[in-house]
């Protein structure tokens, strides 16, 4: 399975679904398409579905990686990310936060569609 990202637009928020093998650079370009589409379509909030993702990150890459979307991710409001129990670290998660990102990761969708509805 190639590594893809797929964009949805029939919710009040921006859906990406990210899918197959992702190294660090996929996961940058991908937050740069993320954060593009919403400035442009006027987003303020998005939902990042990794289930069907296979990472391929250091614990430095997470690291790498949650300071990386926090800069490119900066003009959303809210930012939920969904991961299964496996891969969720919280290490680009706590990187993301402490760099102003208002991002948190989740293992279950409707707990994260719920933290995004909510004012």
């Amino acid at each position: 399975m190639p590594f893809a990202v797929q964009l949805l637009h029939d919710q009040p928020y921006l859906l990406a679904r990210i899918s197959g093998p992702a190294v660090l650079a996929d996961l940058c370009g991908a937050a740069d398409l993320i954060a593009t589409v919403a400035r442009l379509k006027g987003y303020r909030r998005a939902l990042i579905d990794m289930l069907a993702m296979e990472p391929q990150l250091s614990f430095t890459d997470h690291l790498q990686l949650g300071s990386y979307v926090a800069a490119a991710l900066d003009d959303l409001q809210r930012v939920a990310t969904v991961v299964t129990v496996p891969v969720r670290s919280g290490a680009s998660e706590k990187a993301a936060q402490k760099s102003g990102l208002g991002l948190r990761a989740f293992t279950d969708d409707d707990e994260a569609r719920a933290w995004l509805a909510a004012p």
